[in-house]
């Protein structure tokens, strides 16, 4: 890809900053059966020996092998189980009273046996749609379809068990490579597991050069006939297969990409509106401030207003708590097991 083309994924990635914490390790032996609440978030857990089974509610039962990954987009109501037939207790309350790393069900030797790391990450709220809309609620990635993530699962499991240095920093990499991975795999050779959607849309060679033209011309803007001949289509036949693949028109997409983009600006840089507007391919604030407002339902200056105010009472809440814990830049605390 050339250095002046954006890719539309490490784009999301970077908009919604995932923040990874990595729920340690589960053995489980003989038969056992964990229901998770929803997480409006994304999950993933690598099998790492035995093997298990696991439905969303109302949906029938995979069964997860060693070396299978396993995503959940906007993480709905799930069990993991040894049998479905068996009557299922609290992942929240059975993890949060983990003390240890590794948490274990059953009685060592009894079988099956099965052995899971799993991740859970938090993204930003604001433009979390973008990539929770894409994804399926489940998606198992066999172990012998994805040799780059089995690779990074393994280091993984291995840093998971380290107690060495740097050991947090290592773990938040790795989840976030396991997470790009596992997305690069989900429409891969035209398997079209994702929604429909911008993410299904890149495993389309015409359309997906389309998407990577509209993230690169967010400040000069572009149009459905310069699109179409990106795509190497007729004007028309590229707005219908545009609008099947990701499910709005070409302009509408490039419009809320803009807004995702300003959205996240306004929340989290002291950048003047009438600067970020021209950086976003309008004329004028006031151009700029209309289109905002047709699309998110206020000004950009009440968004931005609405945000900070928001965020004073519990940013220095959260601060005061940390000091008087003596937990301030105690990041390691995001790599214990965490429930649901």
């Amino acid at each position: 890809m050339p250095p002046d083309v954006r890719d539309p994924l490490a784009d999301v990635l970077a908009l919604l900053r995932p923040e990874a914490a990595v729920a340690a390790e589960l053995r489980a032996n003989g038969r056992w059966s964990l229901a998770f609440d929803a997480y409006p978030g994304v999950k993933f857990g690598v099998v790492v020996d035995g093997e298990c089974q696991i439905a969303v509610r109302g949906r029938a039962a995979q069964t997860l092998r060693a070396g299978d990954v396993v995503l959940l987009g906007g993480a709905p109501p799930y069990v993991m189980a040894s049998d479905m037939q068996t009557p299922s207790r609290s992942a929240n309350d059975f993890l949060r009273g983990t003390k240890k790393r590794v948490a274990r069900l059953g009685s060592v030797g009894e079988k099956p046996i099965v052995h899971i790391v799993g991740a859970r990450f938090a993204l930003d709220r604001a433009n979390a749609h973008l990539l929770l809309e894409a994804l399926p609620e489940l998606v198992r990635i066999p172990a012998d379809e994805a040799k780059s993530l089995r690779s990074v699962t393994r280091l993984l499991v291995e840093e998971v068990r380290s107690a060495q240095n740097g050991r947090p920093r290592a773990l938040d990499q790795l989840a976030q490579l396991v997470l790009t991975y596992a997305l690069r795999w989900l429409d891969s050779d035209g398997k079209s597991l994702a929604r429909t959607g911008w993410l299904r849309a890149l495993a389309d060679a015409r359309i997906g050069a389309a998407l990577r033209h509209i993230h690169s011309s967010v400040e000069r803007g572009t149009s459905v006939v310069e699109l179409a001949h990106v795509a190497g289509m007729s004007r028309t036949a590229f707005a219908a297969r545009f609008k099947e693949l990701v499910g709005h028109p070409p302009l509408a997409y490039a419009i809320q990409w803009r807004m995702s983009l300003a959205k996240d600006a306004l929340r989290t840089t002291d950048r003047a509106i009438g600067e970020l507007g021209f950086t976003l391919g309008y004329e004028s604030e006031s151009a700029f401030s209309m289109a905002f407002r047709r699309e998110v339902g206020c000004s950009p200056r009440v968004y931005r207003e609405s945000f900070a105010d928001a965020a004073r009472g519990p940013r220095r809440a959260r601060r005061e708590k940390l000091v008087s814990d003596g937990e301030l830049g105690m990041r390691d605390r995001r790599w214990t097991f965490r429930g649901s």
